[in-house]
């Protein structure tokens, strides 16, 4: 058995490249035993494979390589007991985040593909709705800027891992009052529907009561509000209902998901009684 490898012997062996080990000899972390002065080929020692090793998992760890050098200049038991904990708890971390990026994908995965199939686009339709909760700041929407600042405004105040965007979740609320005195974008704020409550304002939170909506999906814009909301109180007020809270605009499909504007989808729910 020899001990002296060629480079590219040395790096099968942790199944790593050539340049990696010409990349840890220029740096200083892991220098061969030998450098051939005339063709300036490396060598290693099959003494060095548990080195190596060590190196390639303390990579995987997400340790810098400043940190590994520190690491190797004084290696003992109580130091590697620490940064393996360190590495544990920052890993177990990182699979909690992981894993609510993939709940939130995965939901926002089925809504898309779920809401890509309606097809009753402006059918007037009352539904039965559970009690719901949102964050709202009530700061009004006049244009495409406020619009922007509102959405980051409202995304920033989560805890969460994944943006809002691609998702149900966020729309604007239209007061009652403004309903009934036919002012109908004079006070539109944006809110969102809330997960958890962990780290939210209770001061910003607002429940929307369970009962009756009539609802209509339409494709445009959010600025497109004020025609179809004519049209569903006069369909509301003709069937002998009246208008009874304020009134929802949820976006179903936005501007992450597509360019085109036909393709942008929302739902008005207007929350109703009879009369």
């Amino acid at each position: 058995m020899k001990d002296k490898l060629s480079i590219g012997e040395f790096a099968r062996l942790r199944n790593i490249t050539t340049e990696t080990l010409r990349h840890y000899d220029r740096i200083g972390l892991l220098k061969p035993i030998k450098v051939d002065t005339k063709t300036g080929y490396r060598y290693y020692s099959i003494l060095q494979y548990e080195e190596l090793g060590t190196i390639k998992e303390l990579r995987q760890l997400g340790m810098s390589i400043d940190e590994i050098k520190k690491y190797f200049n004084n290696r003992n038991l109580e130091q590697s007991v620490n940064i393996l904990k360190d590495k544990y708890y920052e890993l177990k971390n990182r699979i909690k985040e992981l894993q609510q990026l993939e709940e939130s994908i995965k939901e926002k995965l089925n809504h898309l593909e779920d809401i890509s199939q309606v097809l009753d686009f402006e059918n007037i339709d009352i539904k039965q709705i559970k009690e719901r909760e949102i964050i709202t700041f009530d700061k009004y929407i006049k244009n495409e800027i406020d619009l922007s600042y509102a959405c980051l405004e409202l995304e920033n105040s989560l805890k969460e891992i994944a943006p809002i965007l691609a998702s149900n979740r966020i729309g604007a609320i239209i007061k009652e009052k403004d309903i009934k005195t036919n002012k109908y974008t004079e006070s539109v704020a944006l809110f969102l529907f809330i997960k958890e409550k962990e780290n939210i304002d209770e001061n910003y939170i607002k429940k929307i009561p369970e009962g009756n909506y009539a609802c209509m999906y339409y494709k445009g814009s959010i600025w497109d509000i004020e025609v179809n909301l004519k049209k569903m109180i006069e369909y509301i007020e003709k069937d002998g209902y009246k208008v009874c809270g304020d009134v929802l605009q949820i976006v179903q499909i936005d501007i992450s998901v597509t360019d085109k504007r036909e393709e942008l989808l929302y739902e008005i729910q207007i929350p109703i009684k009879r009369t």
